[in-house]
């Protein structure tokens, strides 16, 4: 407890019977003038002063009323005085009071920021697995380009060695090893240089080797080639299952059962023989054949020769709608195909022949055609 404080107060004190001090003056020199003309100076009350002396009173602290209603010492005390255990009591109030936490919305923070860099990581693993198949896809491709490029160069050099033996063969036995379907060409290729020795025609250059496609098959190749008497011709070559280049030899001597203009002019009766040849819409009906409602009539050519002749289908055959579908696909032109004629005994028709069957869309068989039963 702090000590009473004593009342303020305010004590006169009277120096008036104490005796003066000497007062010491300066002056300029005279002195004694001075003395007789000026009075000393006296600090403090003035000795003649006959008025009442008149002091300050100041009231005591306890006198003042400084408040309306003054607290007794018990509120005073109560005020100051302060229990140390209640301080810690009102701890828990206070976190009661408190408003929750709320917690959830930290989990859920927790939770985007796992799966956010777990999507991140998965990404970035997605994206180096990505990589590393393209990288392999690329040196894949890089690979099987060379070894295509690698292959193409010797498929281009034994191309060249075949055209160049082929054309050194002299005989049928030379060629036999160098040409498609061997077996069944051998008879074709008796029949032809039977008539027409095998020829003596050299290569000079090959100007060109580019791939065929031809329907589904992609196993032909074109060859334009020099040769010795300053033709230049297409030769046709296939590439077996086994890599191996092997000539057309059908295609390259354009093979006819006989010669197309000994055909149109002997008319040989009661055999059916398979032409090359070129097939464009007629309307040329005469004879047995006039009847346009009964016939397909087709104008027919071969190559090399001025000769044509009229063939004829049955209009509701299955023969004349394939040739009919055929000619119109190449936009009703001039088509190329192989057809079975054959000339029936005592036909009137000097130049009609029966059309039997569509053997070929194309000069060329893709695939070595079935023997009739």
């Amino acid at each position: 407890m702090s000590r009473p404080s004593k009342p303020i107060q305010v004590r006169p004190v009277d120096d008036l019977h104490e005796e003066p001090e000497e007062v010491v003056r300066l002056t300029t020199g005279n002195e004694d003038a001075f003395k007789k003309t000026e009075a000393p100076v006296v600090l403090g009350p003035a000795a003649d002063h006959k008025g009442p002396a008149t002091r300050v009173k100041l009231s005591l602290r306890e006198d003042i009323e400084t408040r309306s209603i003054e607290p007794d010492i018990e509120t005073l005390i109560e005020s100051t005085t302060t229990d140390p255990a209640a301080l810690e009591n009102d701890w828990g109030d206070q976190v009661k009071n408190a408003k929750p936490i709320a917690w959830g919305w930290f989990a859920i923070l927790a939770l985007a920021m796992t799966a956010a860099a777990v999507w991140s990581l998965y990404k970035i693993e997605q994206s180096e697995n990505k990589n590393l198949r393209i990288e392999q896809a690329a040196e894949s491709i890089v690979s099987h380009e060379e070894e295509n490029e690698i292959e193409a160069a010797g498929l281009i050099d034994r191309m060249d060695a075949l055209l160049r033996s082929f054309h050194n063969a002299s005989s049928i036995e030379a060629m036999l090893p160098l040409v498609r379907d061997p077996e069944r060409v051998r008879p074709l290729m008796e029949n032809h240089y039977g008539r027409n020795p095998v020829p003596l025609v050299r290569l000079r250059s090959i100007r060109s080797l580019n791939p065929l496609t031809i329907g589904l098959s992609t196993k032909f190749w074109v060859a334009s080639v020099a040769q010795s008497d300053d033709i230049t011709k297409n030769i046709l070559i296939e590439i077996d299952d086994d890599g191996k280049p092997l000539v057309d030899w059908e295609t390259y001597v354009c093979y006819q059962p006989m010669p197309w203009d000994d055909y149109a002019t002997q008319r040989p009766t009661g055999v059916s023989l398979d032409f090359r040849v070129v097939a464009r819409p007629d309307s040329f009906f005469s004879h047995e054949f006039s009847s346009a409602s009964q016939w397909l009539c087709l104008q027919l050519n071969a190559p090399g020769s001025m000769e044509f002749l009229y063939g004829y289908a049955s209009a509701e055959s299955e023969v004349a709608a394939q040739i009919a579908n055929l000619i119109h696909q190449n936009g009703d032109n001039e088509t190329s195909m192989i057809l079975r004629l054959l000339v029936p005994e005592n036909l009137q028709s000097k130049r009609g022949v029966i059309v039997e069957k569509l053997v070929s869309t194309q000069w060329l068989f893709t695939e070595p055609p079935a023997a009739d039963p």
